[in-house]
């Protein structure tokens, strides 16, 4: 019964947008996770931080390569019919708060394999956050140079030069084997609201 409790509350999404939005306004720093004084985040690092106030297993308990993170389930199953989806295709209705937005292109990535297949090419996750509900996403953005909210279908179409669809992910409440604990990612001093 505890367990069942435990996977419900888990399994809560909107608590992995709340999550997010306390990183809003945190700068954008390739590969940070806050370690130190000053440090930001990147996008990996909202979604992460997200991920381990939610389940309670530290930043350190994810792999940072989205095809593990899709085989091993560490962030939910694929949503069928958006494994990956082009942005012309793409429902934003069929999304759910807390959903793990990856977006993808045609660019290999020499680090690991292809996540998928979009009309046939292969396409490699460039870029990843969290799904808030009302058509926006929360990500940690080189372009804006911080943690946003911002309308996701606005943001790809000015994108569409470098990403060319969307890749969903939807957490379950399964924590990730093994479940590491250390200390986790703070949260932004005073979180700045979404940007328009």
């Amino acid at each position: 019964m505890l367990s069942v409790l435990v996977t419900l509350a888990l399994s809560q999404n909107p608590a992995w947008v709340d999550a997010a939005r306390a990183q809003l306004g945190t700068p954008y720093e390739l590969g940070g996770r806050k370690r130190k004084r000053g440090e930001g985040l990147d996008c990996e690092g909202v979604v992460f931080a997200a991920a381990e106030k939610v389940t309670g297993c530290g930043w350190k308990s994810y792999s940072y390569n989205p095809t593990t993170l899709v085989a091993k389930k560490q962030l939910g199953a694929p949503v069928p019919g958006l494994n990956p989806v082009s942005t012309q295709k793409l429902d934003v209705s069929k999304l759910q708060p807390g959903d793990v937005l990856m977006l993808i292109a045609p660019d290999p990535n020499p680090k690991e394999g292809p996540i998928g297949k979009l009309d046939g090419t292969d396409v490699w996750v460039w870029h990843v956050g969290l799904y808030a509900g009302d058509g926006k996403w929360i990500v940690g953005d080189h372009f804006a140079g911080r943690a946003v909210e911002t309308d996701l279908l606005a943001y790809l179409n000015e994108h569409a030069d470098t990403y060319s669809g969307v890749f969903v992910t939807r957490p379950a409440g399964e924590k990730p084997k093994p479940c590491r604990k250390h200390a986790p990612i703070p949260t932004q001093a005073k979180p700045l609201g979404a940007t328009p």
